[in-house]
């Protein structure tokens, strides 16, 4: 049976789970609350008249909008990864070697996690998170709240809950791509002449891609005020470097056991070919029989071991240039912004 994993799930999969809860209402509620307190807080100290006559007021807002999209983002994107994996298992029931009471089980592991790797994964985010103005400042004075104006102090305490929920939807999603992996490689039925119902693995690589690429385009967002800071630059630039091959990673890494699957096949049925080959040859060495067996044997060779098709690259790549398109609007929205208010 599959891996052992004790059964904790993420409590934002259990609060998405009742009505009228989904991934992306919890999101969207997080991001109102959040943003609603900030502009109360930005009002009580009257800093919306800066707005108008101070750029750096408009960036260190800019960057405050950026990092309130993250903090509610992320964990609807960890609900949609968990929901995901559920609804993948149960798609593969078809070509699952196991009986329904084990694919019952199997899909009751999906989206469960082992609790203190997902704890010490959310602590090592906020870690991050935590030297990550010391990173872009470069000075320990950057952490003394009482010198800093009232942006700068909802960025710090932004940034903790950030690193815990990046932390932790990062190790979700490559603990699942992991075990998606190890399903493809030893629980799954491949035919070489249908590879269709392997499918679902394909889906939710690219799906576990999607998310990425929304953190990847929120990220980009930034780029736009890269310059409010010293080092701010060289951050982005590596996490976004950091988010595009988490990207690539999340969709390759649950094929790699299907790739196994698929060619463990291939050997068996070219093996089984040659000893057909020989057969057909000492039987009856006319063209019929050799034909037929050569013909198969060139189908099973043609037969791709990565499950990979023209849709799919042509998805994975428009995934990658949503954060394209998020760092153009993010700059086109800012000229328009100072435009208005300069």
């Amino acid at each position: 049976m599959a891996e052992a994993h004790p059964a904790l799930e993420p409590w934002t999969q259990r609060l998405v789970a009742r009505p009228p809860w989904s991934p992306w209402r919890l999101s969207l509620a997080v991001w109102v609350a959040l943003t609603a307190v900030f502009l109360a807080v930005e009002a009580a100290f009257g800093r919306f008249a800066l707005l108008f006559r101070d750029e750096h007021v408009r960036g260190d807002f800019r960057i405050a909008l950026v990092l309130i999209a993250l903090t509610a983002y992320l964990p609807g994107a960890l609900a949609h990864l968990v929901r995901g994996a559920r609804a993948t298992i149960d798609a593969l029931a078809p070509a699952l070697r196991l009986a329904p009471p084990d694919q019952a089980a199997l899909r009751a592991e999906a989206g469960r996690f082992e609790p203190r790797a997902l704890r010490r994964a959310g602590w090592i985010g906020v870690l991050a998170m935590l030297l990550l103005p010391l990173a872009t400042n470069g000075t320990i004075a950057t952490w003394d709240l009482r010198t800093l104006w009232p942006e700068a102090i909802v960025h710090r305490l932004l940034l903790p809950g950030i690193g815990w929920f990046a932390g932790r939807f990062v190790h979700a999603t490559l603990t699942e791509s992991r075990r998606l992996s190890w399903i493809g490689r030893t629980l799954v039925e491949v035919d070489l002449l249908d590879l269709r119902p392997l499918a679902p693995i394909t889906r939710q690589g690219l799906r576990h891609a999607l998310l990425a690429a929304g953190l990847f385009a929120i990220l980009a967002l930034g780029l736009a005020d890269a310059a409010m800071a010293p080092n701010l630059p060289a951050v982005l630039a590596t996490g976004l470097l950091a988010s595009a091959l988490l990207s690539a990673t999340v969709v390759l890494l649950p094929l790699r056991g299907t790739r196994d699957a698929i060619a463990a096949a291939k050997r068996a049925e070219l093996e089984a070919s040659r000893e057909a080959l020989r057969a057909a040859r000492a039987r009856a060495p006319g063209a019929g029989p050799l034909a037929d067996v050569l013909a198969w044997r060139s189908f099973v060779e043609s037969v791709p071991e990565w499950p990979f098709d023209a849709p799919t690259l042509l998805r994975f790549a428009l995934y990658l240039a949503i954060p394209l398109g998020s760092w153009l609007g993010g700059a086109l929205v800012e000229r328009l912004v100072d435009a208005l208010l300069s």
